[in-house]
């Protein structure tokens, strides 16, 4: 007489938490898993309800996976934020970016030989370490105990010895005590309530005054409201350098009812000599290698839909576009959504 072996659950989620702690393993079921993705009938709900799950219980004793990138660098991910979780969720297993693929494909250009790059909200380096690549030097700018300690990691794993990092946040003026608000990756600097989370700002121009920084290139801001702050606290640097300039602006902090271009933070570029266009991006991992990068003139974006945000270029490079192989667009949207109008939120490279 046979018995049956009933399984007991409870051991799948240990068992995979200890598979998970050899990372041989842990590489060959995140192929296997990607993999299994692609041959699924519906891709996207065997990525959320399959795949993602499998890989949290892998990482909840590893808590990290290392991803090597198409150009070598490395990076060790969590799923702390949905800027990591993307990546872990990346179609390839060795992408060419980490979040924003056309964004980062601009900066890289942007930055090439460039003397100095500012970057304020630095993060774990997702952008960072692209520029670090090709510029002289970075100063790179993020106020997150715990973003900053994994940036300073990351440089360090990929020896990146031209960035100098400082747990600051960027505003109009030096000296203001800030927290921040929100989670990780999306943490807006608001005046401090609280001293024991506060950290202190600094402005571009005290930065740039004091380290005798010149000329500043390019300057990239990520700071969740604050790029208008940040770019108040610049004035002298970018009279003096006229550097290109890349920042997200987000409907959550900016009234653009009146049209991007009627914006504080537009006119104070404008105002200044600058073109100003939005670029067309995946807010995700999705390759874009063969796709050139879009623009979209600031008064010819196409804003309908919920309360969203977009990186934008600023420039006063008359030559820029050519030089680089940019491609201008008008009357669509920034966001790239693989689940909206194809003719507004989709590449019009690729029709």
């Amino acid at each position: 007489m046979s018995s049956e072996i009933i399984p007991d659950t409870r051991l799948l989620g240990s068992a995979l938490a200890m598979a998970g702690t050899n990372e041989r393993l842990r590489n060959a079921i995140f192929d296997a898993l990607r993999d299994a993705e692609i041959a699924s009938d519906n891709p996207a709900v065997f990525r959320e309800q399959v795949r993602w799950p499998l890989i949290l219980a892998l990482l909840s004793l590893a808590e990290t996976h290392r991803v090597v990138l198409q150009n070598g660098l490395m990076f060790d991910v969590s799923a702390d934020s949905r800027i990591e979780k993307a990546l872990l969720l990346s179609p390839e297993a060795h992408p060419d970016h980490i979040w924003e693929p056309q964004t980062t494909k601009l900066l890289t250009a942007l930055a090439e030989d460039a003397a100095n790059v500012i970057v304020g909200g630095a993060y774990i380096g997702d952008h960072v370490a692209f520029i670090a690549r090709v510029a002289r030097k970075v100063h790179a700018f993020e106020p997150s105990q715990h973003s900053f300690d994994r940036l300073l990691h990351h440089l360090r794993i990929n020896n990146l010895t031209n960035v100098a990092a400082h747990r600051l946040g960027l505003w109009q003026t030096s000296g203001v005590a800030l927290q921040l608000q929100g989670d990780l990756a999306l943490g807006s600097s608001v005046p401090a309530t609280d001293p024991t989370d506060a950290f202190h700002s600094i402005s571009i121009d005290d930065y740039v005054r004091d380290f005798e920084v010149a000329p500043v290139d390019l300057i990239m801001l990520d700071t969740e409201g604050g790029e208008e702050n940040a770019l108040l606290g610049a004035r002298e640097t970018i009279a003096r350098d006229s550097p290109n300039v890349v920042f997200e602006i987000h409907r959550n902090f900016v009234d653009w009812s009146g049209g991007l271009e009627t914006t504080s933070i537009v006119s104070l570029l404008t105002s200044q000599g600058y073109d100003v266009f939005a670029i067309r991006d995946f807010h995700s991992n999705y390759p874009m290698a063969n796709e050139p990068i879009e623009l979209i003139p600031i008064d010819r974006v196409y804003l309908e839909g919920p309360p969203h945000g977009f990186n934008t270029l600023a420039t006063k490079d008359a030559n820029l576009i050519e030089r680089l192989g940019l491609r201008i667009v008008k009357d669509v949207s920034p966001k790239l959504l693989l689940d909206r109008d194809p003719a507004l939120h989709l590449p019009l490279s690729a029709s």
